[in-house]
């Protein structure tokens, strides 16, 4: 076990923007991928992480196999050994290329880096950084300038996180100094302009605006036409957006987190079937029902007594 630094893979798989990585002391988290005796994530033989993004930044190293990062409106396909940094807020998915792939990813909050001292290391990298002028590369292979010298100080940072010693948090925030400094001396930070064009930034902005929209107010009624006066737009504009982005409409999306929501109310309370289904915006039990069934396979009684024998 990785203790702070490893959380549960079916969280993983359901990362938003909300989501909490490490804890406020220790904002770092580690985690391991090995497809060939992971089946939680696992979709038709191959890994899979549906598209999504955090507040937190995101180093990815593929120890082996290939993935497809689907990174905003792009796909690039990662071979072992490649580096993929990205930057806070940016909505990626990641899909392996058939079932035997190896990754790694480190996921840290990027404003532990903040001072309180506005020095010239925090005046030149850090604010830059924080304010969105400057970001990481997308990707680094190995031909690339500086490959070696990035390469061994993040498989440094993946040993010492394995190793879990009472001084691994302090050992990797110092390297994940190292490597801003590193990206800084080679000039191999990208101005984020180059990163984004700006109808696409645009486009995402608003399609997670959306998505939050939806996930503060999925206990109330929400129709399609209130998404798109929330980005000042038109129904089919939104549904279009949403099956771009997510590959689904913004309804299901919508019926999907609801019965996310009404799932985790089951194992953790004793409330009724109808009050968890009113609690998360469903306003007729049969309906609430049937849906959850075609979710999860079951009926939510069962999936209460299944999860409570698990």
């Amino acid at each position: 076990m990785y203790n702070e630094y490893k959380i549960m893979k079916n969280d993983y798989l359901q990362l938003k923007e909300k989501a909490v990585h490490g804890t406020p002391e220790k904002p770092i988290q580690y985690l391991y991928f090995d497809s060939r005796n992971d089946p939680l994530v696992l979709v038709n033989d191959s890994f899979f992480v549906a598209r999504h993004w955090h507040p937190e930044c995101e180093i990815l190293y593929v120890e082996k196999g290939e993935l497809y990062l689907e990174h905003n409106f792009d796909t690039i396909l990662l071979r072992e050994n490649d580096i993929c940094m990205i930057d806070a807020e940016e909505l990626h998915q990641l899909q392996g290329v058939g079932p035997d792939t190896i990754h790694h990813a480190i996921i840290f909050d990027p404003k532990l880096f903040q001072a309180s001292l506005a020095d010239a290391f925090d005046t030149d990298i850090i604010a830059p950084y924080l304010q969105k002028k400057i970001g990481f590369p997308l990707l680094i292979k190995e031909d690339r300038l500086g490959y070696s010298l990035i390469h061994d100080l993040i498989l440094n940072m993946i040993r010492v996180m394995h190793k879990n010693t009472p001084y691994a948090y302090y050992e990797v925030k110092l390297a994940l100094y190292t490597l801003f400094l590193n990206f800084y001396e080679l000039n191999l930070f990208i101005e984020k302009e180059s990163r984004q064009l700006g109808e696409e930034y645009e486009s995402i902005e608003k399609y997670k605006s959306m998505i939050l929209y939806i996930e503060e107010h999925y206990q109330e009624e929400i129709r399609l036409s209130d998404l798109a006066n929330l980005i000042s737009s038109n129904q089919s504009y939104v549904n279009m957006l949403f099956k771009r982005l997510h590959h689904d409409s913004p309804i299901h999306y919508l019926i999907q987190y609801r019965i996310e929501k009404a799932a985790q109310l089951l194992k953790e309370t004793d409330r009724s079937v109808l009050d968890v289904g009113l609690e998360c915006g469903f306003q007729n039990v049969s309906y609430f029902i049937r849906q959850f069934k075609e979710a999860k396979g079951m009926t939510p009684l069962k999936y209460r007594k299944n999860s409570r024998l698990s």
